[in-house]
């Protein structure tokens, strides 16, 4: 009984039944993150891509590129977003690699990620 208990609570914890994903939706919102999930690699106007990923809820299992994004709202004075640009206003401020920021698989190497301010 004790393990069923567990079973229960872990599924609750790691996103089970409750959190199901509707695959025809191709919009899902992220409860640990606060950020929104999109199919495809790009991210609706007044968002920063933060993070291309393979989602099975996207379509075809990914070989050499991701299918889907995770994006967040262009605020504060600063923030990470992947690319080489910053949406306007926000400047480039710096710049690094990421494989959380590669749209290809694996990840190849170079810089993918800026760091933009007001």
């Amino acid at each position: 009984m004790l393990l069923v208990g567990a079973l229960v609570l872990g599924l609750t914890a790691c996103g089970g039944p409750e959190q199901a994903e509707d695959s025809a939706e191709p919009k899902m919102a992220s409860a640990q993150q606060e950020l929104t999930q999109y199919c495809g690699l790009n991210c609706p106007s007044g968002q920063h891509p933060t993070t291309y990923l393979c989602s099975s809820s996207c379509g075809d299992f990914c070989t050499n590129i991701n299918n889907a994004v995770q994006c967040n709202p262009n605020t504060g004075s600063s923030f990470t977003s992947c690319g080489t640009t910053c949406p306007s206003p926000y400047r480039v401020t710096s710049t690094y690699g990421s494989y959380l920021c590669s749209k290809t698989i694996p990840y190849l190497s170079g810089n993918n990620t800026v760091t933009c301010s007001l």
